[in-house]
């Protein structure tokens, strides 16, 4: 049956793509990266290759939605509309793709740690200093 994200109810992804989320493997030399236009800490080795746009779509809400998980509460509680119904969009993701078992590495707990809210701010000052 096809649901709202246009996939089986099982599932966020197309066996072909999770299958290549699945494969990705920590590296303990991956690099980290602050991604500006959406605000989020982005490791080098966590974004599968070669997939349908859709694929795509969701893990940057992955992605969007961990940096957000750092932040304080306030920050997820925003006036402004658009932040709170993109985070909305962005945890139901999150949860989906947990409740489906997805093993992906950017779950890692070094990854989802709350402390990485300090790298996220270093690094976010870091570009905006550029500016």
């Amino acid at each position: 049956m096809n649901d709202l994200f246009g996939t089986d109810s099982n599932d966020l992804f197309p066996p072909a793509d999770r299958a290549k989320i699945e494969a990705l493997t920590e590296d303990p030399d991956a690099r980290v990266g602050y991604e500006l236009t959406k605000g989020m800490l982005v490791w080098s080795d966590e974004k599968p290759r070669d997939v349908e746009l859709s694929t795509f779509d969701k893990m940057m809400m992955l992605l969007s939605y961990r940096s957000m998980m750092y932040r304080p509460e306030g920050f997820r509680d925003s006036q402004d509309e658009f932040v709170r119904d993109w985070f909305a969009a962005c945890r139901a993701t999150w949860e989906r793709a947990r409740a489906s078992g997805l093993r992906w590495i950017g779950f890692a707990p070094s990854r989802t740690d709350p402390a990485n809210l300090a790298l996220l701010l270093e690094l976010e000052k870091i570009e905006f200093s550029d500016m």
